[in-house]
């Protein structure tokens, strides 16, 4: 045997050791830690992503093994009901009120739990996360949760269900992905910097945040709007993904700017029918006061795993000698529309590489200004990382578990020695790659 015959035999033994660390290590992040099992989330965090690095950047990896090892690992998270998040039993409470005819957008949960009979009803009460709320979920996810509730009073089967979807949702995203690789004329095996990301597998399929679905839906319009040139289909997939989350309205200034009239006008008008369509339940129930009211309080009242924010909170505290949040919240959210809108208005052209560009600044500025930074959220920027230069929002998708250690105190306290070592981290990787993006040397199988 040649020297490089057992060169290749060794490269085949460690591309397959990472893919068995990164299956077990994402299987028991799903599995076994709780919110408050830091040291195990961490330590299984860190043991998945190196094995995602490697095989990602440095291994070479065809779509079709991606492919592969992608769909395993998602089929192996099936069978776990979520462990991370509680989200589910406000998506099953939803689903149950649709099933009884009532709308979901209609009624805070505490108002309503009296009327309620039954034990199921109670489970679903005491482990909800947020019972003097309005939901927050627009349509398409009210619909899955909808479809979750035809097995019953389970808990466990609604979960599996949903997961089903997210599973579907998954196999198109990876398509979609590839698809536009291609029109690009870039690598396929860049799919894996999405599709073998444990923080995308464990938040997304694990713990069953609809990014995930937003993102399917968004890739195909995408993919037909600009690449196609199919805008009314372009269009019914934007609308489809704003119906499952609000998200993508940030990205709609680069059409108003940048698309040629008559594409535009088709685009705007198909895409706002659509949109109107999706929305019915909300219009005609009347309760869109409610839902706007829930979203609001997004801005004035939630924080979490904050940057710049919690810098000018504290700013604002030595100042007032108060939280400043109701003044700062709104402040950073018109700061981002005109960040957005700005870098619309100056693109230079109407393009798919210009698109991604501009969709991984914009929503890279939403999430630096926002008052509530969640793991989940990271599922987009790292899915337009598969198409863009800068890869600090791969590092970040490690780096954001480090804010479970705010579950691991009794009680819950945010530790702002940790949120500060990770935004200085962040913020680093930020500065050097734009720095060095105009002569950097490309990752191995860019």
């Amino acid at each position: 045997m040649t020297n490089l015959s057992i060169a290749k035999s060794n490269y085949k033994y460690v591309q397959l050791i990472g893919a068995l660390i990164l299956f077990f290590a994402t299987i028991y992040l799903v599995s076994i830690p709780q919110q408050s099992d830091f040291i195990k989330i961490i330590l299984a965090g860190g043991a998945a992503f190196a094995s995602y690095s490697y095989l990602s950047f440095f291994s070479e990896m065809k779509a079709r093994q991606v492919l592969a090892l992608g769909i395993g690992i998602r089929v192996g998270i099936l069978f776990f009901f979520p462990n991370l998040s509680d989200d589910i039993y406000r998506f099953v409470w939803d689903g149950q009120l649709i099933s009884q005819g009532v709308n979901p957008y209609g009624y805070l949960p505490s108002d309503i739990i009296s009327e309620m009979e039954g034990s199921y009803w109670q489970h679903l009460y005491s482990n909800m996360n947020s019972p003097d709320y309005f939901t927050i979920y627009p349509p398409i996810t009210q619909l899955l949760f909808y479809v979750s509730t035809w097995v019953g009073e389970n808990i466990w089967w609604s979960s599996f269900i949903i997961k089903i979807c997210f599973f579907i949702a998954e196999i198109f995203t990876f398509y979609g992905l590839v698809r536009l690789l291609n029109s690009l004329m870039k690598n396929t095996s860049l799919v894996a910097i999405y599709f073998l990301n444990p923080l995308v597998m464990v938040e997304g399929m694990g713990n069953l945040h609809f990014e995930i679905i937003m993102i399917s839906f968004w890739v195909w319009g995408i993919y037909h709007t600009i690449t196609k040139k199919k805008i009314v289909l372009g269009a019914l997939f934007f609308a489809l993904s704003i119906a499952s989350k609000l998200l993508p309205l940030m990205f709609l200034p680069y059409f108003l700017f940048k698309m040629s009239g008559k594409y535009r006008t088709r685009f705007f008008i198909s895409g706002i029918l659509f949109t109107l369509l999706s929305f019915l339940p909300i219009i005609l129930g009347l309760d869109f006061a409610n839902f706007g009211s829930s979203i609001d309080l997004y801005f004035q009242k939630f924080e979490f795993n904050a940057g710049i924010y919690y810098l000018l909170r504290y700013l604002g505290h030595l100042w007032s000698g108060y939280n400043l949040i109701h003044y700062i919240g709104p402040f950073l959210g018109i700061t981002t529309v005109l960040l957005i809108v700005k870098k619309a208005y100056s693109s230079s052209e109407y393009s798919l590489q210009h698109f991604l560009d501009f969709a991984f600044f914009s929503f890279t500025a939403y999430i630096l200004l926002a008052t509530t930074v969640h793991p989940w959220y990271l599922a987009i920027p790292i899915m337009l990382s598969v198409f863009v230069r800068f890869r600090f929002a791969v590092a970040w998708s490690f780096l954001i578990m480090l804010s479970y250690i705010n579950y691991s105190y009794d009680p819950y306290f945010e530790n702002l020695w940790v949120i500060a070592s990770e935004y200085i981290l962040v913020f680093g990787m930020i500065v050097y790659e734009v720095l060095h993006s105009g002569n950097r040397r490309p990752i191995a199988n860019i």
